[in-house]
């Protein structure tokens, strides 16, 4: 009987008989000694896992190293788990920075788009360090396996600053802190309240629990009113958005797994995707374009096999942990925005 999971998927995959050789060879070298008493002793434990290690090294060189890729060990390399390997590691422009900032560069922020990342450095040491920094984020990058992400380097300019609170009083900080404040000794669960201002006209958008706003709308008013004028902010509107605390903490626990699904999709070559996007509210829908038009005729077989991966990953033990009972849709098109799947 086979008791070896690995070695039962190499015997199923039909290879060419010098390459099947070698292969058993190394998988055979490693039984006959995992099988030598000695080895089973406390002190020979690493021995015999470094064997077993060492046949799959064999397998993937060849593999690698040979010209012949057969179906089923293609198959086999697409489900090797990258999408976890993101979700696990994080997004790659925290990775890189954290990375950067190990290797003592000065960064004072990343932001990316579809395929740059774009790497602010101190202007006092842009000249100096410009060409390093560059250098060592490519070669970071491409050891997380991009190959069509762009590195630009350039000086930080430094962050914003509002003009003189005076002039807009909405944008007075403890003014919002002291209306969240009132609110909670209120009996109002602030923990998700965001609060958003419009310098001219003067506007405070309040975004609070849907059950608040339709119940307590008007004691809302009232204390956003009362701290206005304790603060002397002047007239301005006071508006709402509303949400569901169920989709809030439903947002929250799909944040990570959209942020991998996000990155993993635009950033490598083996997908060829347009765009990703996401509606999570008591569903949750996934929308893919590719970059191929609807005639063309690989467009649904690469739309059944993106779709089937995306599926895995949401179906793993820990993601699927996470997701919990969320029902999810995935919504694939084509360049010419027709349905696919």
């Amino acid at each position: 009987m086979e008791h070896n999971p690995i070695r039962k998927e190499i015997n199923s995959i039909e290879l060419p008989k010098e390459l099947n050789r070698r292969i058993m060879e190394g998988f055979i070298q490693a039984e006959q000694e995992m099988n030598n008493q000695s080895l089973k002793k406390k002190g020979n434990r690493k021995k015999y896992i470094t064997l077993w290690f060492s046949a799959a090294i064999i397998f993937i060189g060849l593999f690698v190293g040979s010209s012949f890729v057969s179906p089923t060990i293609a198959s086999i390399v697409s489900k090797m788990p990258l999408f976890h390997n993101v979700f696990n590691r994080g997004p790659i422009v925290e990775s890189l920075m954290n990375h950067l900032i190990k290797q003592g560069y000065t960064i004072k922020g990343l932001s990316q788009t579809k395929n740059t990342i774009s790497v602010s450095i101190d202007p006092k040491q842009y000249s100096e360090q410009k060409k390093e920094v560059e250098k060592a984020a490519k070669q970071y990058i491409q050891q997380q396996g991009y190959s069509n992400i762009e590195i630009k380097v350039k000086k930080y300019s430094g962050s914003k600053v509002i003009k003189n609170v005076t002039d807009y009083p909405l944008e007075n900080s403890d003014f919002i802190i002291e209306i969240s404040k009132k609110m909670a000794e209120a009996g109002f669960d602030t923990k998700y309240n965001q609060y958003q201002t419009k310098p001219k006209p003067a506007e405070l958008t309040l975004v609070i629990p849907e059950r608040d706003y339709k119940t307590r709308k008007n004691d809302i008013i009232q204390i956003v009113k009362e701290v206005g004028d304790a603060f002397d902010v002047g007239t301005f509107k006071i508006s709402f958005n509303t949400f569901k605390i169920d989709n809030l903490e439903r947002k929250d626990r799909w944040t990570d797994i959209i942020s991998t699904l996000n990155e993993v999709l635009l950033n490598y070559k083996e997908y060829p995707i347009n765009s990703f996007g996401s509606s999570i509210n008591d569903n949750v829908r996934l929308y893919v374009q590719l970059d191929i038009l609807r005639d063309n005729p690989s467009a649904k077989e690469k739309a059944k096999v993106i779709e089937q991966e995306i599926r895995e990953f949401l179906s793993s033990p820990i993601i699927n942990k996470v997701i919990k009972d969320d029902h999810y849709k995935i919504e694939i098109t084509s360049k010419d925005k027709k349905r696919l799947n």
